[in-house]
């Protein structure tokens, strides 16, 4: 794994001047370690801080062990343990006057609140973050800075978006965050790829956007590839599969669907696999799969959190129905994704409000993120 931040939390926690630096520099490699997929050696950076205390651990200890085991729990899939994890965390520094984790505490959770669709909560952590860190404060303003950025870009404005994700560059970069330069790369990938599919399936074309967004999906792995990162690997084909899909190349996103490990992906995206499956197999006239894969989105689209996988699925699944003179389930399923799409399209609109509201005194300096 090659990161300069890597190298400076091993000078930080050879040099420590007592147990406290140490304990900080430790969890703070273990998280860093945790973020490029090395849960294993993460785990046992945490165990051994754990140990060095016993019955005994202090207070900024323990709150930086538990933002660690958030940080392991959130990469391993164990979402819900993740933010709970956080929360104690940040509670504890909070309470405490731990002003030094309590930035990157609440930037954790703004991220927890962003995955799950709670944008006040998501909002409320974000200004904490950004007020409470001092410009010093690298770790906290990158993944602040990225809720932002993915928050503007999930509602539709790349134009908003865009100064934000400048920002975690620059201060991921000043860092020597390798890591957060990956998942900056993953999420711009991931966003352009949830808007360019649901104007594809609404009958809007965007050549160019595909284009973009498939050579940041190249750049993505070939970044990861060079600085040995491996924990955001299995998003990668999810977003070329669907980059396929929109292209009509029927054969090469299916041969892209085939080798995903939906385990790593989670529930939410499950439906969004399924039919893209589906389509592949219609276009393909593999009638086996497609029979399967309908039946597999059908039961996957309840545990989708978001609104425009909703209506992308429930699009897909009328055109499959359609094709196949099924009027009846045509007609439910785009009865269903106009709904939604009235649903999600206000949902956009307030949040870029919000966003703004929170984000104007800001976007002059974005650099600095300081009122």
């Amino acid at each position: 794994m090659q990161s300069r931040l890597l190298q400076n939390l091993d000078a930080a926690i050879e040099a420590a001047p007592d147990k406290g630096a140490w304990a900080r520099a430790t969890c703070r490699k273990a998280t860093l370690l945790a973020r490029h997929g090395e849960l294993h050696d993460a785990a046992r950076l945490i165990g051994a801080v754990r140990t060095e205390f016993g019955n005994a651990l202090t207070t900024e200890a323990a709150i930086w062990v538990m933002l660690g085991e958030g940080v392991m729990s959130f990469y391993s899939g164990a979402s819900d343990q993740g933010i709970g994890r956080f929360q104690r965390a940040h509670a504890l520094a909070a309470a405490m006057g731990q002003t030094t984790a309590l930035p990157t505490c609440a930037a954790w959770l703004a991220v927890c609140h962003l995955n799950a669709r709670r944008f006040a909560e998501m909002a409320s952590m974000v200004k904490e973050s950004l007020l409470l860190a001092p410009d010093t404060d690298h770790q906290a303003h990158a993944r602040a800075s990225l809720v932002l950025a993915d928050a503007y870009h999930f509602g539709g404005r790349f134009d908003l978006a865009r100064p934000w994700y400048e920002a975690t560059r620059l201060h991921a970069t000043a860092e020597g965050d390798e890591s957060m330069i990956s998942a900056l790369l993953h999420n711009v990938a991931a966003f352009r790829v949830g808007n360019l599919r649901l104007a594809d399936v609404l009958g809007i074309r965007y050549a160019e956007e595909a284009r973009r967004a498939s050579m940041e999906a190249t750049s993505a792995a070939a970044y990861d590839r060079y600085v040995g990162t491996s924990s955001l690997a299995q998003y990668i084909p999810h977003v070329n599969a669907q980059l396929l899909v929109i292209e009509a190349r029927y054969q090469e996103a299916l041969d892209c669907l085939s080798l995903i490990d939906l385990s790593g992906l989670g529930r939410r995206s499950h439906a969004v696999h399924y039919v893209d499956v589906a389509t592949c197999a219609l276009h393909l006239g593999q009638t086996a799969l497609l029979g399967e894969a309908i039946a597999r989105a059908q039961n996957a689209i309840e545990d989708s959190l978001d609104k425009d996988d909703i209506v992308y699925v429930s699009c897909r699944l009328a055109t499959i129905h359609e094709t196949l003179g099924q009027d009846a389930a045509a007609a439910e399923a785009m009865a269903r994704a106009k709904a939604e799409i009235v649903t999600f399209r206000a949902m956009q609109s307030a949040l870029i409000d919000s966003l703004l509201n929170l984000t104007a005194p800001l976007l002059d300096k974005p650099e600095n993120h300081r009122n």
